[in-house]
């Protein structure tokens, strides 16, 4: 069950933590269920839904999710805080990484490599390799005076 669409931080200036894994070896259609279980939790509930999922995808977005909450620790830490244009913003003391949820999980298509498989009386079928691209970003939610 996803939270309410109002505590979304969809400000243009809000600070956004991003990880990436490319050229995943698994089809985007799978890894989709994953991410879409994920997006718009807080970080915490979001990593133990991971823990518990059966499926294979759970493994590979629970290790963007961690690499994504070691970004904003870091920046935090250094105070190089960007919103989603990559713009440094100024220091916000206020901004924790307990305080993060996954504002946007995506699982976009990578190359397909094409194969061929060997079948009777000399033929031959065609098959595809998928890859995917992960995408985690994070955001604080929205402080209470701002709503």
């Amino acid at each position: 069950m996803r939270p309410p669409e109002k505590k979304r931080n969809n400000t243009d200036h809000a600070a956004e933590f991003k990880a990436f894994h490319n050229h995943c070896k698994i089809s985007p259609r799978k890894v989709r269920l994953v991410m879409n279980a994920i997006r718009n939790l807080p970080v915490s509930q979001a990593l133990d839904q991971l823990k518990f999922m059966r499926q294979r995808g759970a493994v590979l977005v629970d290790k963007v999710l961690k690499s994504a909450i070691a970004n904003a620790d870091r920046a935090i830490e250094d105070e190089n805080i960007r919103d989603h244009d990559g713009t440094v913003l100024e220091p916000q003391p206020q901004v924790d990484v307990d305080d993060l949820y996954v504002h946007d999980a995506q699982a976009d298509e990578g190359p397909r490599l094409k194969r061929w498989r060997p079948r009777a009386r000399g033929a031959a079928f065609p098959y595809r390799k998928y890859y995917s691209h992960l995408t985690i970003r994070l955001r604080p939610r929205r402080a209470k005076a701002e709503e």
